[in-house]
């Protein structure tokens, strides 16, 4: 039977760990006999041996009788000596026996030499086990005095104890955490920072004082500055151990991984992580006061984020986020900068509020992004920003201008019943996957030039209630505009529609430009409703469309409007036989008595209106 090979698949979890200390053993009494016997044994069968393989002659050999010599027998007749070779056979029995005593002493030797470097080690490892357990003491002797420290009444003698725990986690990596632990819960205790903190806060902030606020007490406020000092050493301290850029100074723990920073519920005060390298963060519900710079940080686990506020600037600029980003209702009070932030996993922004400007230029969203309910009531910027993930924003609410001019939507981008009260600006905005605007609301004017939508849109239902500027725009896909509400005038012209265009029941108030639009798919706009004057010059229509019950109240001009034999016209115009600018198409162009129809068409409309 072959022996298991050696290694952790072929021990079973049953199977006892051999232990790395062997008890010694004491060679019992009889093992000297032993060898004391073996000696002699040997030097006996050396003795047999050698009467076997050199017998001795029986006697003299006798010339007269002519005997000769055995030929097995290496003396010859009368050449050796009987007594003498007794004599040198002894002699060789005894070497014999001499050699295997030699041999067992040279292995008592060597048992002797590893049993005292055995001893030796086991020494070395008692005293090393000494120290150890010295240090153990002394690091545990240390960690009680700084937590006494830190529990003093004064500001001094709790500074001593958070320089007295970094001395304590710098020289033993196993306590590294630890200290890390024991600094953020001091960071979480209770505290109210002082009036001059509170003022430097944004005027959006819940926490700035009004100008009726009642003014604190001088003691109350000193002890406060005095306490302020303490965290702002706690804060400056934690961000010297996880600043990678420092290299002896940055701290992994004894299994070589990062940091663990729970601050939940935490009130800081100038907070600065920037540059810094973290493992698992928490921050849910913490309340950052004065300017928070986590510029260049890199989250390497989840980061936790929930509710948090900013009551001033948050500088997010070039932060990472590998893991999941949850600001689910944080609110940034003040200027909100995630200009290039990279969110390499699921991005949770459901009911975040931007009280200021918020900036996500150039933000990349590899993961999924939730951006629900979220609030911007300044100046949002999202130009260039990319989103490679599927995007949700249904709900969020824009209440100042928006800027999302060349954004990237690589997937499903869900933008229904968003809210844009300013200026919105979409040119140049790529959606590469399927693109929902349904019931959206563009209150300010809405500026969508060049936007290319490659899979299929959907405007069913949106309104714009100011001027609207399409032109340009390509639909790659189906373009459902169903219901649409235009309120103000609308331009887009050179718009292209690849497939089929459904604007079934939608309304023009003002002005429609849609001069040079292409549509190379079925065109659908029964029902649709043209209260102002309607530019359809130079319009390419290359398959099916209905124009017939579609209500023109003011002037309608197709003048150089091309289309194929399928398409019907509203009255007042027809195909002529002049060929158009494509095979199967013909140029439009007013009816006979047209302008006694067309004034006829615009009574009508008029009294159906």
């Amino acid at each position: 039977m072959g022996l298991p090979k050696v290694g952790r698949a072929s021990r079973t979890s049953h199977e006892p760990v051999p232990s790395a200390d062997v008890p010694l053993q004491v060679l019992p009494w009889w093992w000297a006999v032993v060898i004391v016997a073996a000696v002699f044994a040997g030097g006996a069968l050396a003795m047999w041996w050698l009467s076997v393989a050199v017998p001795i002659p029986s006697g003299p050999a006798n010339p007269a009788s002519g005997a000769v010599p055995s030929s097995g027998s290496v003396f010859s007749s009368g050449s050796v000596n009987a007594d003498q070779l007794r004599l040198d056979r002894i002699k060789t029995a005894l070497t014999v026996a001499a050699a295997l005593a030699a041999g067992a002493t040279l292995l008592m030797t060597l048992r002797r030499q590893m049993l005292s470097e055995r001893a030796q080690l086991y020494n070395e490892r008692a005293q090393r086990f000494a120290e150890s357990e010295a240090l153990e003491q002394r690091s545990t002797a240390l960690y009680v005095a700084a937590a006494d420290q830190l529990a003093s009444d004064r500001a001094a003698v709790r500074l001593a104890g958070l320089y007295t725990l970094e001395r304590l986690g710098q020289d033993n990596v196993k306590l590294r955490q630890t200290v890390v632990d024991v600094w953020c819960a001091y960071l979480r205790m209770p505290y109210k920072p002082p009036s001059e903190v509170l003022r430097g806060n944004a005027h959006e902030s819940p926490e700035h004082p009004g100008a009726g606020s009642v003014v604190p007490d001088a003691a109350a406020e000193a002890e406060r500055r005095e306490e302020l000092q303490v965290r702002l050493t706690a804060q400056r301290l934690l961000k010297t151990h996880l600043d990678e850029a420092l290299g002896d100074a940055y701290w992994l723990d004894a299994r070589a991984g990062r940091m663990v920073i729970d601050l939940v519920g935490a009130v800081l005060v100038d907070f600065s992580f920037g540059g810094c390298t973290i493992g698992r963060l928490s921050l849910s519900t913490a309340q950052f006061h004065g300017r928070t710079d986590l510029t260049e940080t890199r989250f390497h686990e989840a980061a936790n984020l929930r509710g948090v506020q900013f009551h001033g600037r948050a500088d997010l600029g070039d932060v990472q986020f590998h893991g999941l980003a949850d600001l689910r209702g944080a609110q940034f009070h003040g200027v909100a900068d995630l200009a290039a932030a990279w969110f390499r996993g699921h991005a949770d922004l459901h009911g975040a509020r931007f009280h200021g400007l918020a900036t996500l230029r150039g933000a990349q969203f590899r993961g999924r992004a939730d951006l629900r309910e979220a609030q911007f009531h300044g100046l949002a910027d999202l130009h260039e920003a990319q989103f490679h993930g599927v995007t949700t924003m249904g709900g969020s609410w824009f209440g100042g201008d928006v800027n999302l001019r060349e954004v990237q939507f690589h997937r499903r981008a869900d933008l229904r019943e968003v809210h844009f009260d300013g200026v919105a600006d979409l040119s140049e905005a790529q959606f590469r996957g399927v693109a929902d605007l349904g019931k959206a609301s563009f209150f300010g004017s809405a500026a969508l030039v060049g936007v290319q939508f490659r899979g299929d849109a959907g405007l069913c239902g949106t309104q714009f209630h100011a001027v609207a500027a399409l032109d340009g725009v390509k639909f790659g896909g189906d373009a459902d505009l169903s219901e649409v509400h235009f309120r103000g005038n609308v331009r887009m012209r050179k718009s292209r529609f690849e497939r089929f265009a459904y604007l079934r029941g939608a309304r023009f108030e003002g002005d429609a430009d849609l001069r040079a639009a292409q549509f190379y798919g079925e065109a659908v706009l029964v029902g649709a409703r043209f209260q102002g004057s309607a530019d359809l010059r130079d319009v390419e229509f290359h398959r099916n469309a209905d124009l017939s019950n579609a209500q023109f109240v003011q002037r309608l001009e197709m003048t150089g409007a091309v289309g194929t034999a399928n398409v019907v016209l509203p009255r007042g115009w027809e195909l002529s036989g002049e060929p158009g600018p494509a095979d199967g198409l013909r140029v439009v162009t007013p009816a006979s008595g047209w302008s006694a129809g067309q004034e006829a068409h615009r009574a009508g409309n008029t009294e159906e209106a």
